[in-house]
């Protein structure tokens, strides 16, 4: 007889007198199969994700199974035996390819992302990764798109927690007489539960529901149902469910091929693979059932070495096109799917093996096996948390000065303007007098908008950086990622489940002129300059802005949601009713041109998106302006900086890549509909193609399309002119 690693991450052996089941074997080869050619992006396998349910569910059946064995054998469930034996099976492999990959990504990933990858793997070897990654911003598929070569160890987490409860909860329950009875109650009660937890979490928090351990735990207790009602199962006659394992690998094949990264997932998508993987269990090894396709030498050689397989291939998949420095080819990808499989018979037959089926000072020793492997994961801990104590030398040279642009620092000047003339920021420059503002309105006298007249500044020339890295970059490289407007910390930026905006008021509180800032987190990232400007003006600024929300009056999809953005369109009303209320004198509007995602496809057309903004600033009261979006990076511009800090015109932006043709298209339609204003302040973000990425000793993008909000705030001089070059309101 055999025994059979059955699961990533941890396998579970079937016991001898048992037999051995090839087809659970080979399930487990197939699964890590679609699950390696997903992430490698091969073989149309849209939906590859789907093998890690298949997997829950065969540990859930395993596992449940091996525990309630051992009770029926022995009279009780040991569980520091249990814990040892999973910390042979699983520590050796894990803390080995732990180790190789965190060596290697130091060394290949951009030095800002260092301290990051080493938290990632902390989280790993402590079995929390899934919370790590389900507290990232974005989902899982987005995630993929720009990964951590930890990544694949958030299911492997979900495992280890399902681990450290369920075998307690089983000492506790399966007493006396009719044990499986009261566990099989306990089970229906956990997965019932849990199927609904995951029903609700992915409607508001899709990436908790796929990565935690409560909205997972329904596909674990299905499998330990299976187990428990084996005897049961095994009274129904053969063809039947041999015909049902047919019928569950037909499941799980159409889950392969048409889930995709669009699907709302898990929620009522994943009952086609669960359910799937439970039927073939079922009768995979029954007469008529599907164990002999699942037998064949390939799928049980995969699913042999699937443990080592799973631990590989993400690292290999991830690092290697970092190493080579370009986007792999099918070809290549395949390659680098060949290479994972060859390092991981090295893992099975080198560590994975001689663990699991050696040390017997170790097999003897429970207390010893689980302490070695405390000691080990706590040593691995100490070396990954390194980074995180501080920056790379490349890193920090550039950081040297980590002072950016205060909030004092600019209100109290203006020479680190970016716009070329004169910012007609002076009352006296309207040929007004004193006491009114830009727009000709009452000014508020305040700190930096007094009676006396502001000379103009001297605004620095547009200027890019070349060569090097400026040691004093603001902000500094080490905090470009954080540096944005205050609205998040400050509760005013709304975020997806938010249905109405919240009271925030800035500028000059006592101001009589009103200014309300309307739209996504591209409007947000005008709030820098636009505070700047308010306060230099004596003006009052409302804020009315939520993540991902265009103001439109059209049925968007959300990307982190995975369905109808019905909270957008709600928080959209709210804004109008609230701008009634208000009776603002000037409306600034602006939103991300690329984020907005029409449920119906024939509305994603430039004349339908801005007719519908249009429909939506017919609404609002007093004088309007569209601020046009700005060019998209389109790359992690402070993490390409710490990769090229002595040669920052690596980072810069091709005009195709920056969506340069068009911009302004939006809101051109809009305003020709409404009569809106246009600000248009494209040429001072991008000065020039390629576009620069550091500007006046400033770093522009925080990320891949928002400015930092250093930059944003020296722009105020330019949204200052553009606003008093408006037509004037009509009488």
């Amino acid at each position: 007889m055999k025994d059979v690693t059955v699961l990533v991450p941890e396998a579970p052996a079937v016991p001898a007198h048992l037999g051995f089941r090839s087809d659970i074997e080979g399930l487990r080869g197939l699964a890590v199969l679609v699950v390696v050619l997903f992430h490698a992006g091969l073989a149309g396998l849209v939906g590859g994700f789907v093998g890690v349910d298949v997997f829950f569910v065969i540990s859930g059946f395993l596992i449940t199974g091996l525990l309630l064995r051992e009770r029926e054998r022995t009279g009780r469930i040991g569980l520091l035996g249990f814990y040892a034996r999973r910390a042979r099976r699983l520590l050796p492999a894990a803390i080995v390819v732990l180790v190789a990959t965190l060596i290697v990504a130091l060394q290949v990933v951009d030095p800002l992302d260092r301290p990051a990858v080493g938290l990632d793997g902390v989280a790993a070897a402590l079995s929390i990764g899934n919370i790590r990654f389900a507290l990232a911003s974005g989902d899982y598929f987005t995630t993929v798109a720009t990964p951590s070569p930890f990544l694949h160890f958030w299911s492997l987490a979900v495992e280890e927690q399902f681990y450290l409860v369920w075998p307690a909860l089983l000492v506790l329950v399966a007493r006396g007489v009719h044990a499986r009875r009261r566990v099989m109650a306990v089970l229906i009660v956990v997965a019932s539960t849990s199927f609904i937890a995951n029903l609700v979490v992915t409607d508001v928090a899709v990436n908790w529901a796929f990565y935690s351990l409560p909205t997972r735990a329904w596909e674990l207790g299905l499998g330990g149902m299976l187990a428990v009602g084996a005897v049961t199962v095994g009274r129904i006659r053969d063809p039947i469910v041999g015909v049902a394992g047919w019928l569950g690998l037909g499941a799980i094949t159409i889950a392969t091929l048409t889930l995709d990264s669009s699907i709302a997932y898990p929620g009522t998508a994943a009952l086609l693979p669960s359910l799937g993987a439970v039927a073939l269990i079922a009768g995979g090894s029954r007469r008529f059932g599907p164990g002999r396709v699942l037998s064949v030498g390939p799928l049980r050689f995969l699913g042999k070495i699937s443990y080592s397989l799973y631990l590989v291939h993400w690292p290999v998949l991830v690092l290697a096109p970092i190493v080579i420095g370009r986007e792999p080819t099918d070809v290549a990808r395949a390659g680098l799917v060949g290479l994972s499989v060859i390092v991981a018979v090295g893992t099975w037959a080198l560590i994975e093996r001689p663990f699991r089926q050696g040390w017997p000072s170790l097999s003897r020793r429970p207390a010893r096996t689980v302490s070695v492997g405390i000691a080990s994961l706590l040593a691995f801990i100490l070396i990954a948390g390194g980074p995180t104590l501080g920056l790379p030398a490349a890193t920090t040279a550039a950081a040297a000065d980590p002072a950016s642009l205060t909030t004092a620092e600019v209100d109290s000047a203006w020479p680190d303007a970016v716009d070329g003339s004169s910012p007609v920021l002076s009352a006296t420059q309207h040929g007004s007098t004193a006491a009114h503002g830009t727009l000709g309105v009452p000014a508020t006298p305040s700190s930096s908008s007094t009676a006396t007249p502001t000379p103009p500044p001297v605004a620095a020339p547009d200027a890019s950086t070349t060569g090097a890295l400026p040691a004093g970059v603001k902000p500094a490289l080490a905090r470009a990622r954080s540096d944005e407007e205050r609205l998040r910390a400050d509760g005013c930026l709304a975020f997806e489940l938010d249905t109405k905006p919240a009271v925030c008021v800035y500028g000059v509180k006592t101001g009589v002129f009103t200014v309300a800032l309307v739209g996504d987190s591209h409007a947000a990232q005008w709030f820098p300059a636009l505070e700047r400007l308010a306060k230099h003006e004596g003006w009052r600024v409302v804020t009315f802005v939520k993540v991902a929300c265009p103001f439109i009056d059209m049925p968007v999809s959300n990307v982190a949601l995975k369905r109808e953005y019905r909270e957008c369109a709600a928080f959209g009303d709210a804004t109008v009713a609230a701008l009634r209320k208000l009776q603002p004198d000037l409306t600034l509007v602006s939103m991300s041109r690329i984020a907005i995602r029409p449920i119906r496809s024939s509305d994603d057309t430039v004349a339908k998106k801005g007719a519908a903004l249009a429909r939506m600033l017919d609404q609002i009261p007093g004088r309007i302006a569209l601020i046009v979006d700005t060019p998209y990076a389109r790359l992690d511009i402070p993490a390409c900086l710490s990769a090229h800090a002595a040669d920052v015109e690596a980072c810069s932006i091709p005009k195709a890549t920056a969506g340069a043709d068009d911009l302004g298209d939006l809101e051109a339609v809009a305003a020709k509909a409404t009569g809106a204003g246009l600000i248009d302040l494209t040429q001072r973000v991008c000065i020039g193609y390629p576009c620069p990425v550091v500007v006046n000793g400033m770093i522009v993008f925080r990320d891949t399309g928002h400015l930092t909000a250093t930059f944003s705030r020296s722009l105020a001089p330019a949204l200052g002119a553009a606003i008093a070059s408006l037509p004037a309101a009509a009488p």
